[in-house]
């Protein structure tokens, strides 16, 4: 795999998830409502009408509400408890993709359903059963495989787990290190 740095931050890029734009629309809102203040502000301080709500007005009306502005007032705070919710949900998520980077001349990056369908096919080989009888999931360097064999037809689990670990291991030599199998208990007829 290349050092390259304009390699490495693209592969970086390919496997983790930008949380720009969801930075970018927080900063957006917080530099139009810093302008909204700054320009009531300017409006009244010149002797103008404001634009929505004169902020001494604005500060008179919270120090003795009524009941109009309370219910605007929450309104407003349930919008901003939405809004921190789904930017606290977005900073703590996984940044990671269903993505990994192989070892590869040109820095390639493989996609996680790729890995499985692979090691999928590679069960389904070595068990001697049709493709709808294994299913195969990866997340990172991990694949787990289940096969569900043919009735009264006996699938050897060491066997189908060393056939998908060097299948893996062509893709890359990290993908075949941690391989589980599963081999279920009923057969299927078909």
């Amino acid at each position: 795999m290349s050092n390259n740095p304009v390699e490495r931050r693209l592969r970086r890029r390919s496997v983790y998830r930008s949380r720009s734009t969801a930075v970018s629309v927080a900063l957006v809102v917080l530099v139009l409502v810093a302008a909204w203040i700054g320009t009531e502000s300017v409006l009244r301080a010149i002797g103008a009408p404001p634009l929505l709500a004169d902020p001494q007005t604005a500060v008179d009306a919270a120090l003795a509400p009524d009941a109009a502005f309370v219910t605007m007032i929450e309104v407003i705070a349930a919008v901003l408890l939405v809004a921190g919710i789904v930017l606290v949900v977005l900073a703590l998520k996984p940044g990671r993709q269903h993505r990994s980077v192989v070892a590869h001349g040109r820095g390639a990056v493989v996609d996680s359903s790729i890995v499985a369908s692979t090691a999928r096919n590679a069960a389904g080989r070595a068990a001697g059963v049709p493709d709808g009888h294994t299913t195969a999931s990866a997340r990172g360097l991990r694949t787990e495989v289940s096969v569900v064999p043919m009735s009264g037809i006996p699938v050897d689990s060491t066997a189908v787990e060393h056939a998908v670990a060097e299948r893996l291991g062509q893709l890359d030599e990290r993908f075949g290190r941690h391989v589980t199998v599963r081999v279920s208990e009923k057969g299927s007829l078909s």
